[in-house]
């Protein structure tokens, strides 16, 4: 394993015997991911970028060309959290700190991940990575102060560099658990929860009713019930996140 392959272990492999996933077998990651573009914009997403390091203070995401139109954001956190969980608080970031309308736009220029996708969940492509096409470009993790300089251009059109490249996955720090949780009490309360979810790729909801017919039961331990609710796909946010509370709660 090389120096990079052990930054990116370090912080974002869900699976430590898996590098290419971004997803574990138990349906867990390590890492959200938020990307703003077409066209590519660093002013926009550094509003984010410096937000995410006031009120939840967490330690300050990586940032990255996506090589095509985007701007990115890397979240790493300590501990593997529920896809749905990393889900839900992209959009929050999203929400608090990214423009809300006009809707079509934020549509078009906003991206998350981890997201569902024809009924599975989908992860951010691997950084830094060779784009296929005529010209080479690739992806890549950038400091903060060279950003702006791809406003234009949001790819590197030479090698990154495995040895820059883990430099840079050195200097960050995961969020850590606990910091995770008190992000998800502020940030996914019903009051900051957005009036109207940002689009994803269309999948089926079935009707509440329909949807939370598996957590009848029987369940012996009620902390048990809570953690189906809260991972549940198809349980309404304010459901889960009451659910979250309550186990935070629990002594």
């Amino acid at each position: 394993m090389n120096r990079l392959q052990s930054e990116w272990a370090r912080l974002f492999a869900a699976d430590p015997n898996d590098l290419s996933s971004l997803i574990d077998p138990q349906g867990r990651t390590r890492a959200l991911v938020v990307a703003w573009g077409r066209p590519a914009d660093w002013s926009t997403l550094a509003t984010l970028w410096q937000g995410v390091q006031t009120e939840p203070e967490w330690p300050a995401p990586l940032i990255a060309v996506d090589g095509g139109e985007a701007f990115q954001l890397w979240f790493p956190l300590t501990e593997p959290v529920p896809v749905q969980a990393a889900h839900q608080m992209a959009n929050a970031l999203a929400t608090r700190w990214l423009p809300r309308s006009p809707a079509e736009a934020v549509a078009r220029r906003l991206s998350v991940w981890p997201r569902p996708v024809d009924g599975s969940w989908q992860h951010a492509a691997r950084v830094p990575a060779r784009l296929h096409g005529a010209e080479p470009r690739w992806s890549a993790f950038v400091a903060p102060d060279l950003a702006a300089v791809f406003n234009d251009e949001p790819a590197l059109d030479i090698d990154p560099g495995d040895d820059a490249q883990a430099e840079l996955l050195a200097r960050h720090r995961c969020i850590d658990a606990q910091v995770w949780a008190r992000a998800c009490q502020t940030l996914l309360t019903p009051e900051r929860a957005p009036a109207a979810p940002v689009p994803e790729p269309a999948i089926h909801e079935p009707t509440a009713h329909a949807a939370l017919a598996d957590l009848a039961g029987p369940f012996d331990d009620p902390a048990a019930f809570l953690k189906a609710v809260m991972n549940h796909p198809d349980a309404p946010l304010a459901q889960r996140i009451e659910a979250a509370r309550a186990l935070l709660r629990r002594p």
